[in-house]
């Protein structure tokens, strides 16, 4: 299953709208997809005491187990300043340093222009890497112009079946594999 995490606490986001693109397009691949909506499922900041010893029912016990059920993650975010939100920002910080290892991620960021969605998405490829999680080589900076009029532009689509290719396919390439036995 593949986990999209949604960065925006806007309903009528540009992220949100990519990001469904980026749902349909790996149902469409036949792989599973769940959202998980930041907004909705971690409304407040997470508890620094939570951190290394989480209770069972708080956001970031939830959150890491959503994760650590997946078999990779479509980070979704606004750009803010030049950068990823707060949002998902408070929940990556959440996140133990091998919460992502061994499971690719996809990259999304909608910003004004594509300069600054690249950045976000740069920002982010880093943070992926921190967690132990493959970033895949293509990312998608987008910005309204991307739906023309509300609806998907062809050159978003073919943006989005190369980074949800890389995704299944480092998904499938990433499996650890069995330990050689020496004779």
């Amino acid at each position: 299953m593949i986990l999209g995490i949604l960065g925006s606490a806007s309903v009528d986001s540009v992220s949100r709208r990519v990001l469904e693109v980026a749902a349909q397009r790996i149902r469409a691949a036949g792989a599973a997809y769940e959202l998980l909506d930041l907004s909705v499922e971690f409304p407040g900041r997470h508890r620094i005491e939570d951190y290394d010893d989480p209770p069972p029912h708080s956001q970031t016990a939830a959150i890491r187990a959503r994760i650590a059920g997946s078999g990779g993650v479509v980070l979704a975010t606004p750009v803010y300043h030049g950068s990823y939100s707060g949002l998902l920002k408070n929940a990556l910080d959440h996140l133990t340093g091998d919460a992502l290892a061994d499971r690719p991620a996809g990259l999304i960021a909608a910003g004004g222009g594509p300069r600054g969605a690249g950045t976000a998405c740069d920002q982010m490829r880093a943070v992926v890497r921190a967690l132990g999680g493959w970033a895949v080589p293509t990312h998608i900076a987008s910005a309204r112009g991307d739906f023309t009029p509300g609806i998907p532009l062809e050159e978003l689509h073919i943006r989005m079946d190369r980074m949800v290719g890389e995704l299944l396919s480092f998904r499938s390439a990433r499996r650890v594999p069995t330990p050689l036995v020496s004779h």
